[in-house]
């Protein structure tokens, strides 16, 4: 009778555990859900008064455009950090509530809403060249032949894009993948701006339909995908300044789905499409490939880019474009980190010389890459090493747009040091406000010092414990 009592209440004590224990985490899941909505809503307020905060606050008018700018992006960090540690480490259990979601993705369509409207004329003006490149095209005219400042481009001058075109003496930069997109917007959009910036946002809202697919591929929690779609420098860079990235990451995401779901081919083809609009998505290939499939890979994603710069091959030697330019030419470097401490380091060290270095070191690590046996999250894994490789050995410059590329990624690996950089990159701006145009050291050390700190003490804790396991085993 005793022994039987005993069992009752240890039964009962048990089950008392568990209640206290999913009380527990209802009350955490009800405090997530009511702290994720008024971060939100604080966030959308910003987004919403944005630049015009100066008619609202004339003492703020004083200061220049991107120091506003740079306040205005700080507090929407501080409110993105704290809602990504709110769901990411005090969310409770396994699978996401549908309505935290549903949140996440309506307030990260909001937030971009309330930039479309918004003139870019505080941040980066790239976008008035694809509204250029566009209409170039649209009167028959290859793009790469002509600069702006050319003569035979002048009757296509006006007073809206023209003058906001930034290197009018130099022909277009953008590969042909990107030529197509402008040439088929500015058949939709005309000169709009708004519309323009409208079409990056729509493929920017896909982004999200995509990522949340790619967790779900992996069995991993919805509600990750708030680390993208909260994220200040994705909305601003894109919503804002109309960036090519709202159309590259979909394209990016969208291949790592389809070979999640072994598609590969598919694959292949979707991101040899993302490479044909901004080129840096080619180092992702070597993870997509293994044995047996990599010449079958290697000649899609090689046919795809052709076939896309086939419209273009009448501009003969010039359908580089800008882009040899742009690397020898020291002037474009651009908040460098590394480079920038090698040049300082070894004076007189040649610039053209270290870019092809970080150049041939790209390419040996994607040689690595591609020689090793990857499945599942390790395609994914070994696509973001690659990536984040990238923005470190970044051979001319590290825009603060550029940075999007590796934040899909984090959506799967969670990483401080690249979450504070994509927060601290965007103080890169001031550069323009200083004297002579030049970067004060205090910005590079604020971006860069705790994301190399970080990241090593990262490897090293890995290390460690990978050291323990294998003496346990031992």
């Amino acid at each position: 009778m005793f022994t039987c009592f005993f069992k009752i209440n240890q039964i009962d004590s048990m089950d008392l555990e568990k209640l206290n224990y999913k009380n527990k985490n209802n009350i955490t899941s009800r405090a997530v859900m009511a702290v994720i909505p008024g971060l939100g809503s604080l966030s959308v307020a910003i987004y919403w008064i944005n630049f015009k905060i100066f008619n609202l606050v004339p003492a703020l008018s004083g200061l220049a455009g991107i120091q506003l700018y740079i306040i205005i992006f700080l507090s929407l960090s501080v409110l993105y950090l704290t809602a990504v540690f709110v769901v990411i480490k005090l969310m409770p259990g396994e699978e996401t509530p549908w309505q935290l979601t549903g949140i996440i993705i309506l307030l990260a369509i909001i937030f971009r809403l309330c930039l479309i409207p918004s003139d870019p004329a505080v941040l980066s003006k790239d976008m008035y060249r694809y509204i250029w490149d566009g209409r170039v095209q649209q009167n028959g005219i290859n793009p790469y032949l002509y600069p702006p400042q050319a003569a035979e481009l002048k009757n296509l001058r006006d007073n809206r894009i023209f003058p906001n075109i930034n290197r009018k003496d130099y022909s277009t930069i953008y590969p042909a993948g990107a030529q197509i997109f402008f040439r088929i917007f500015y058949v939709l959009a005309g000169n709009s701006v708004t519309a323009f910036k409208g079409f990056m946002v729509f493929f920017d809202s896909l982004t999200l339909l995509v990522l949340i697919a790619l967790l779900r591929a992996y069995g991993l929690k919805a509600s990750r995908i708030i680390i993208y779609a909260w994220n200040p420098l994705v909305i601003f860079e894109i919503a804002y300044s109309g960036h090519l990235e709202g159309l590259t990451v979909f394209l990016m995401a969208t291949s790592l789905y389809l070979y999640a779901i072994q598609k590969k081919i598919p694959a292949i083809i979707m991101l040899a499409l993302a490479t044909a609009v901004k080129l840096y998505p080619a180092l992702l290939l070597a993870a997509f490939l293994n044995r047996g499939d990599r010449i079958k890979g290697i000649i899609t994603f090689s046919a795809t880019i052709m076939l896309l710069y086939l419209p273009f091959m009448g501009a003969g030697a010039k359908i580089s474009g800008f882009l040899p330019l742009y690397l020898q030419n020291p002037y474009e470097s651009f908040n460098l980190g590394l480079k920038h401490l090698l040049m300082r380091l070894i004076p007189g060290l040649d610039y053209y010389l270290l870019s092809l270095m970080f150049i041939i070191a790209l390419v040996i690590a994607g040689l690595v890459v591609l020689l090793k046996d990857k499945e599942g999250l390790a395609v994914i894994r070994y696509a973001y090493i690659l990536v984040g490789s990238l923005m470190i050995l970044m051979p001319a410059s590290l825009h603060p747009w550029y940075v999007i590329l590796i934040i899909p990624f984090l959506v799967i690996y969670p990483n401080p040091a690249w979450l504070i950089f994509t927060s601290t990159v965007t103080l890169s701006y001031l550069k323009y406000t200083s004297p002579q145009g030049i970067m004060p050291t205090w910005i590079l050390l604020i971006e860069y010092l705790p994301l190399f700190t970080l990241l090593a003490t990262g490897w090293i804790l890995k290390y460690r414990l990978e050291v323990s396991r294998l003496k346990v085993q031992g």
